[in-house]
């Protein structure tokens, strides 16, 4: 299947609305280091049917009793506060979950408004969602700051060191030297955001 820059795009719209920047980073990354699954990934424009992925992941933590991860991107989330309109200082999976299974009728531009739909993924729960849901494997690194090398994969970035996981608070997919987030392209990461240094690169080893 040949790549449409149209489509590619299109794996980071939800995040340009919400934070949700773990999972959207992990669409980039699927649709282009595994192109036999792009079909998969062809709803990552419309809300409900990204909802229904990120519910699918922590529904399956659940039934598999995976309550360390739960827990991490419970407290993550609740670390960023007040965001906009949004307060997550109370943020629980269980509200998120029941929010979700709220939007039954609504229209995607409605749900898109609704700025409850964020949630805060840890490297290791982003490493997690990959392994489990995508069958791919991932090498987490740390680093110092800074464009975080060359090599393609999941940026994490940090503004500030005030949020848990080394100032964690965006994730970004570089691919070939091109930066990749909101539904946009970038030339770097400071081309994305002049603020943003990276502070954890999530490595694909394989698909």
């Amino acid at each position: 299947m040949s790549y449409s820059e149209s489509e590619m795009n299109m794996m980071g719209i939800t995040n340009s609305y919400w934070g949700i920047c773990g999972f959207t980073s992990s669409f980039y990354t699927m649709y282009e280091t595994n192109p036999g699954k792009r079909p998969l990934l062809l709803g990552a424009g419309i809300a409900s049917r990204v909802l229904a992925e990120i519910k699918t992941y922590l529904m399956m933590l659940k039934a598999e009793g995976k309550t360390a991860v739960l827990n991490e991107i419970q407290d993550f989330t609740r670390s960023f506060g007040k965001v906009g309109k949004c307060d997550f200082g109370s943020f629980t999976i269980d509200k998120y979950i029941k929010s979700i299974d709220s939007i039954t009728d609504k229209t995607d531009a409605a749900i898109k408004a609704d700025c409850r739909y964020s949630i805060a993924m840890p490297p290791q729960a982003v490493a997690d969602y990959l392994r489990r849901i995508w069958n791919c494997q991932v090498e987490i690194q740390m680093t110092s700051g800074g464009s975080g090398g060359s090599g393609d994969g999941i940026l994490g970035v940090r503004k500030t060191k005030t949020t848990p996981y080394g100032g964690l608070c965006h994730y970004l997919y570089r691919n070939g030297g091109k930066i990749y987030s909101w539904g946009k392209v970038f030339n770097s990461v400071t081309d994305a955001n002049a603020e943003y240094s990276v502070c954890w690169f999530l490595k694909i080893t394989a698909t």
